[in-house]
């Protein structure tokens, strides 16, 4: 018996041109926590035992995949994780030649023929190029000593920044975070995340502390300070974010959670600035100024310009 401490398999691309931005060579790791038995050699599974792994292709839960191309027919067990239960195995399979998947199945060992008894997609690894954008999707996956498994899932969408003619190109930058856990009867339980059916209306102030050079200083202190006096009586919330920025929570003003949001697309271009969220909608991105700038467009967003405009020169009266 070994412990594995990580498992990782190459999946290269070609190189790109110009026109368009690198990205970085995808690769289709999982991190196993908990002990492992080590396969000498890859077991070829059988074909009934792919049938039954198939079966459970669309059927887990959580975030589906973006990219759909076609499933490959061979597989193999590329290790068997230490098992809970004499009546099952745990085991990591791979898709045989350019490994593109990996899923997480518990097997039964009570029977002569083992069947799959539940799986999950844990790993995944996608890229495709067209005439004007390139596609990517990359999952990865933490199998934890509890057996809880995190499934980290990026997808990204990244127009050619060349095309001058398609003004307004986009990029598109999603991820999500899928947690199972493995049951003591062989079942995976998915844990779903909260939900939230409350509109709200919020300003984020936001600085990526680890980015060299990026200090906070009195001002930034002094701008939340002067954000929130004009935003609590208009019931706007307000929050301040230097870490976690895929897991954000927003707070209303009596400490309850209203929503978890994930804003970490924005620091791939800012690494400092503003954010005024509404419920449902796109965010409005404000670059880092002073207070009065960020409440002006921010109030505009939110379609209230005039009840600032009100309060700013009640606040000039009084001073």
């Amino acid at each position: 018996m070994s412990t594995v401490l990580a498992v990782s398999c190459g999946n290269k691309k070609e190189i790109l041109s110009d026109n368009y931005l690198n990205l970085k060579e995808m690769v289709l790791p999982c991190s196993i926590k908990c002990s492992a038995l080590s396969e000498d050699t890859a077991r070829v599974l059988t074909n009934e035992l792919v049938n039954d792994l198939l079966r459970n292709f669309k059927q887990y839960e959580g975030n589906k995949m973006k990219i759909q191309t076609p499933i490959p027919e061979d597989w193999g067990v590329e290790y068997k994780l230490t098992p809970m239960s004499p009546d099952f195995d745990i085991w990591i399979i791979t898709n045989i030649g350019e490994p593109a998947y990996k899923f997480l199945a518990t097997v039964t060992t009570s029977s002569e023929k083992p069947s799959v008894i539940q799986a999950v997609p844990i790993a995944y690894s996608m890229g495709i190029e067209k005439n004007s954008f390139i596609e990517s999707e990359q999952w990865t996956a933490v199998v934890q000593n509890d057996y809880k498994v995190i499934v980290t899932k990026i997808y990204e969408k990244l127009y050619s920044l060349t095309d001058t003619v398609n003004i307004g190109n986009e990029s598109v930058s999603m991820k999500k975070e899928d947690i199972y856990t493995i049951e003591n009867d062989g079942k995976i339980s998915y844990e779903a995340p909260p939900k939230f059916d409350i509109d709200y209306r919020a300003i984020i102030q936001f600085a990526d502390t680890a980015a060299i050079g990026n200090v906070l200083d009195e001002q930034w202190l002094w701008n939340s300070i002067d954000i929130q006096e004009f935003t609590e009586p208009v019931d706007i919330l307000f929050g301040m974010a230097t870490t976690r920025f895929d897991k954000l929570s927003i707070y209303n003003y009596r400490g309850d959670e209203v929503d978890i949001i994930d804003i970490s697309s924005y620091l791939t271009k800012h690494n400092m600035g503003y954010l005024a969220v509404k419920k449902g909608e796109k965010p409005l991105f404000i670059p880092y100024s002073s207070s009065k700038e960020c409440l002006q467009k921010a109030f505009k967003y939110f379609g209230i310009e005039d009840l600032l405009q009100k309060d700013i020169e009640e606040e000039e009266l009084f001073n």
